[in-house]
């Protein structure tokens, strides 16, 4: 039936949950349950502690020499439990670790059968009806309870089931004893020798139950909100890489903006390493690769504290983009930005350069372009590998006027339009009518004057 299989849907979905963890995720949620295994076992000395307590408190109810045996016998097995348990997970290779939560689990119940059979012996008269009705039936949700600082659904339905196996086994004893006295008087069955069967067969495993499914629930409440937890530190330190931080937030708080392809104004800069071929051709593959890493390093760190989104890299090169993917608010923002990050990257790189002298390196040279306009902004590409970018003739009008600074010889150079939307700054020198390769119509530029 539909109704059926739903609910077997749903309850596999929530004992399976563990498979959707990445490897290195499933480590570390054993090592969590280690921990958590730990904590439990320390644990239980204080409940230990608690039944010695009660132990104690009802000795005025022993009057035989076996009561007293039995009860402390059973608590001191209790402790001597505990106690293995605890040495076998401080091993650090021990293949008796997992197998000894349930042979743990198991003692614990079996030593509260033992005592609930002691006090049916002691005061129980002779009537079965003792064996179901004992208030110490309660001792059960003790192991119970500790499967819950572990999260393993596995520790909940053993227990469930020890709990099963012991309740229904003394509803059978009763059952097959002839001074078992059955009755549908409700008082009677409180406070008398009698029993209902119906309610004995049914409302304790059923209560246990539910408390089994509230654990194991919670479990995979805790192990799903760890699974998102993690998927969202996975995308954030996946998005970090291309946007600043301030960015990043917002992106995660909604993440279909970067699936929505839409036209919008963006600021786009290039940036270059100046005679890189003839540079790279003196390093080995390694020295080239570190030098690398440390330029793109040093560049991106200041496009970040100047809200760009690194775009990708192409080589030696840098692509940015300047409000993307969400644009700024405030009338030539964006423009501002990119044109303090290329200040800023001349800075740093004026600044690594005297280091690199100090220690007999060459210096490095780079030129920097930067236009706006409208683009198409979204992920492109396969279902196999997708790249969020911007495309249109902005973005390569932009890479075109890094190549003038060449011509114009300057490190620095940007389009009228992005002039126009930071104020129009007198810093900036004013080169007319310049042809751009592979473009019809020319355009102005402005090269700024502090050549860093």
């Amino acid at each position: 039936m539909p109704m059926f299989r739903s609910i077997r849907n749903a309850i596999y979905s929530v004992y399976c949950i563990r498979d959707q963890f990445p490897r290195y995720m499933s480590d570390l949620l054993t090592e969590e349950e280690a921990m958590g295994a730990l904590f439990a076992v320390r644990f239980r000395y204080v409940i230990g502690i608690a039944l010695l307590a009660s132990a104690t408190a009802n000795l005025s109810n022993i009057d035989t020499i076996w009561g007293y045996l039995v009860n402390y016998i059973a608590i001191g097995m209790y402790f001597l439990n505990t106690f293995v348990h605890l040495h076998i997970l401080k091993q650090k290779d021990s293949r008796w670790k997992t197998k000894y939560d349930y042979i743990s689990l198991f003692v614990d119940n079996v030593l509260i059968t033992m005592t609930i059979l002691n006090w049916y012996w002691i005061k129980g008269h002779g009537n079965p009806n003792f064996l179901v009705k004992t208030p110490l039936m309660v001792f059960y949700l003790l192991p119970l309870s500790l499967c819950l600082f572990q999260y393993r659904f596995s520790l909940v339905v053993f227990s469930f089931v020890c709990f099963l196996i012991s309740y229904y086994s003394f509803i059978v004893l009763a059952l097959h004893d002839p001074d078992a006295i059955a009755s549908l008087d409700w008082y009677s069955y409180v406070l008398g020798d009698e029993i209902i069967l119906s309610d004995a067969l049914v409302s304790k495993p059923v209560i246990y139950l539910i408390l089994a499914f509230a654990i194991s629930y919670a479990i995979f409440r805790s192990l799903r909100m760890l699974l998102k937890f993690a998927a969202s530190e996975t995308q954030k330190t996946t998005l970090s890489r291309y946007f600043s931080p301030d960015l990043v937030s917002e992106i995660v708080s909604d993440p279909e903006v970067l699936g929505r392809g839409k036209r919008q104004k963006v600021t786009v800069l290039f940036s270059d390493i100046r005679g890189f071929t003839q540079f790279s051709e003196l390093l080995d593959p390694e020295e080239l690769s570190i030098f690398l890493t440390e330029f793109r390093r040093r560049m991106v760190r200041v496009i970040f504290q100047n809200k760009g989104s690194l775009d990708k890299f192409i080589g030696d090169a840098v692509m940015v983009t300047f409000g993307t993917p969400l644009p700024s608010i405030i009338p030539g923002e964006d423009s501002m930005n990119a044109v303090n990050a290329a200040k800023s990257m001349l800075e740093e790189l004026k600044t690594w350069n005297e280091e690199r002298k100090s220690i007999g390196q060459v210096e490095i040279r780079i030129g920097i372009g930067i236009h706006t306009g409208e683009v198409f902004c979204g992920s492109i590409g396969s279902e196999e590998r997708m790249e969020y970018t911007v495309i249109g003739d902005t973005v390569n009008t932009a890479s075109r006027i890094e190549s003038a600074c060449k011509q114009i010889g300057s490190p620095l150079i940007i389009s009228e339009l992005v002039w126009n939307e930071i104020g129009n700054p007198s810093e900036w020198v004013k080169n007319e009518g310049i042809l751009l390769p592979g473009r019809e119509q020319k355009i102005n530029l402005y090269a700024i004057q502090n050549h860093f």
